[in-house]
């Protein structure tokens, strides 16, 4: 799975939610939303892409989202 399609997934997903709310609101939405949509392995190499530094052009709020499923799922 190329972490740079991932990332661009995740920004338009983030792109879409932040548009009307607040970084903490979307972040909860897109956490969400990726959890409900995107297969395991989708969630687990994009955390990773994010641990590894393979995800700088991912946005705040999308980043969140992402720290906030690998707390959840005692991903580090």
């Amino acid at each position: 799975m190329n972490p740079s399609h991932l990332v661009k997934m995740a920004n338009q997903i983030s792109d879409f939610f932040s548009a009307d709310c607040s970084e903490e609101d979307a972040a909860t939405e897109i956490a969400s939303h990726l959890q409900r949509f995107w297969a395991p392995a989708m969630r687990q190499r994009l955390a990773q892409a994010v641990e590894q530094g393979e995800a700088a052009e991912l946005r705040p709020a999308a980043c969140l989202a992402v720290q906030r499923l690998s707390a959840c799922s005692g991903q580090h």
